[in-house]
């Protein structure tokens, strides 16, 4: 069974409220006040606030944040049972790599087509561009 997952059905305004909590400005010019959240409340509270469209699993009961410090490298390690839940829904016949909408906007409103053969080595690179990408 697919774990369900943390998702925005408006991911550039989700990017303003990052933005908005690491530089103290408000990138969503709504007239509200963003800082760090303290918990989970918070963070749907602001989200709400943010009209970012966030949909929070109903397993999160807590939240953490890692303000990253300019002289370190952060690398956000992802929970094994969400990296096995993934490697076996890519293994499923017929199965592609689901994209963000994002870069479906790009790409032709599709997922990418990729050869069942590469699907796991794609998990694995985007693993790896996510846990180390710092803003760019």
């Amino acid at each position: 069974m697919a774990i369900d997952r943390l998702r925005f059905a408006n991911i550039e305004r989700f990017g303003k409220l990052v933005k908005s909590w690491a530089t103290g400005k408000n990138y969503l010019a709504d007239g509200n006040s963003y800082v760090i959240p303290g918990d989970l409340e918070e963070f749907r509270r602001q989200n709400a606030e943010a009209q970012t469209g966030v949909h929070i699993p109903d397993w999160a009961k807590k939240i953490k944040f890692v303000a990253c410090e300019p002289d370190t490298i952060v690398i956000r390690v992802p929970p094994k049972h969400m990296i096995e839940d993934s490697e076996e829904r890519l293994s499923e016949n017929g199965a592609t790599y689901p994209i963000p909408d994002m870069y479906k906007k790009i790409f032709g409103g599709l997922d990418p087509v990729i050869a069942k053969e590469q699907l796991l080595d794609f998990h694995a690179s985007r693993i790896g561009e996510y846990t180390s990408n710092l803003c760019l």
